[in-house]
């Protein structure tokens, strides 16, 4: 697995899915997160100053304690919404998990 700068041509690929996030600390602890929860993937990144673009292909997972120990303190995923303007893919949200997925990927669709 490796973060790759992702490259504004990759955009439009179909089955890239995953957050947009406002740049920070968190978009950084989000990028750190779904490397850790997506083993075996690329993680991509496309970083647009003001915002972040992380996705990886087919399903993107995130789980909330890997997002707290890169972000270093306790986080409620449900806040994320409030520094997502965006994403790419379906997303499948639970209390402790987020899961972006393209829609042909195989996922279970809720």
């Amino acid at each position: 697995m490796t973060i790759v700068d992702m490259d504004a041509s990759d955009e439009s690929s179909p089955d890239l899915v995953g957050p947009v996030i406002r740049a920070g600390n968190l978009a950084e602890a989000v990028i750190d997160a779904i490397e850790e929860d997506n083993p075996g993937q690329d993680v991509l990144v496309l970083d647009r100053e003001d915002y972040v673009r992380i996705h990886t292909r087919g399903a993107c997972r995130l789980t909330q304690s890997s997002l707290e120990k890169h972000f270093g303190q306790s986080y409620q995923l449900a806040a994320l919404e409030i520094d997502m303007p965006s994403f790419k893919g379906r997303l499948k949200t639970r209390t402790d998990e987020y899961v972006w997925f393209f829609e042909n990927s195989g996922q279970e669709k809720s």
